[in-house]
This record gives structure tokens, C-alpha cells and sequence, in this order.
């Protein structure tokens, strides 16, 4: 069962730099999922954290690039 983490944490983490976001996770388990669009692409810019999970022990960090370019 996936639960959110608690809103001050959402805010805390919520656009940040992955990099940053896992510096302040420090010492806790992190899972990532990028998230892309449905189709050819690469990521273009930061790649930042859109949306955080706390499914039990381990913090479930969902990330997306600023943009993306589609590929031919």
C-alpha cells in the first residue's frame, strides 16, 4: 500500500534537483521513476523531482526533465 509522504516533506522536495532532493534524503532508501513522454524523446535540462511516495521505509521519487526533443 503507497502512501504520501506528509505535505511539508512533498513541498520540501517538490521541484528540486534530483541531486539536491537525494541530499536531503540521506540515509533513507530512494527509489526513482522517470517519467517521459509516450513517445521518442530525450531529456533536456534538469532533471527534477515532480512527485514523492512513501511506500513503508522506502521514499519512491517520481523525476522528469524540464523538456524533452523528440526523436526522428
Amino acid at each position: 500500500m503507497s502512501t504520501h509522504v506528509p505535505a511539508p516533506q512533498q513541498e520540501k522536495l517538490a521541484l528540486l534537483p534530483y541531486s539536491r532532493a537525494l541530499e536531503e534524503l540521506a540515509g533513507r532508501d530512494v527509489r526513482v521513476t522517470l517519467v517521459t513522454p509516450p513517445y521518442p524523446c530525450m531529456g533536456v535540462g534538469e532533471l527534477r523531482v515532480v512527485r514523492v511516495h512513501d511506500d513503508g521505509g522506502t521514499v519512491t521519487l517520481d523525476l522528469s526533465y524540464e523538456s524533452f526533443e523528440r526523436l526522428p
